[in-house]
């Protein structure tokens, strides 16, 4: 059964359509919207007096991510986000429809936009303000192109594949939906 707890008396809010793998983690204030998925080995860690976790909806987070909050400001993860495996980041904000590559890390203060595709392995340096549609990779991540055509499209439509994978997961007995 994952972990779920509170932390300096902030419980996590989520919603009774998430799917949480029996070895995730949620401490303290984080939010989780309808229909995501949080996999095995993931930490949300919401335990900053003064800023919170918010995951949108329909959004995974992938084996081993560690996404937690600081005295930087908020972690805000949009609407049909793919956080890929082993992916860390804190006190930044990422748009709908995003990508974030397995390993990617992702710095404090940093804005990535909607529809973008951030690299397996790119690390996004502090204060980097990505937009919209934007292929990032490297160390440290640099934008290489806008992304377009078949990617955009794959882009968009990624996330339900984790919404019927997690269904599966849950109709097999594995993982619960938090009540």
């Amino acid at each position: 059964m994952a972990l779920v707890l509170p932390f300096n008396g902030k419980s996590p809010n989520i919603h009774p359509s998430v799917f949480l793998a029996p070895t995730a983690v949620v401490i303290g204030d984080v939010t989780i919207g309808a229909e995501s998925s949080v996999w095995f080995g993931a930490v949300l860690r919401g335990d900053s007096p003064d800023h919170r976790v918010i995951v949108g909806r329909r959004t995974s987070v992938q084996e081993n991510c560690v996404i937690h909050v600081g005295h930087w400001g908020p972690t805000i993860v949009g609407d049909d986000v793919t956080v890929g495996h082993g992916a860390k980041f804190e006190c930044c904000t990422i748009g709908d429809r995003t990508v974030i590559g397995m390993n990617a890390v992702i710095l404090q203060n940093v804005k990535i936009g909607n529809e973008c595709l951030i690299a397996a392995g790119t690390v996004v340096l502090e204060g980097a303000d990505i937009p919209d549609r934007s292929v990032v990779a490297g160390v440290p991540g640099k934008i290489k192109k806008t992304l377009e055509g078949g990617a955009a499209e794959w882009i968009k439509g990624g996330g339900s594949h984790y919404v019927e994978l997690s269904r599966r997961y849950l109709a097999e007995g594995i993982g619960r939906r938090e009540e």
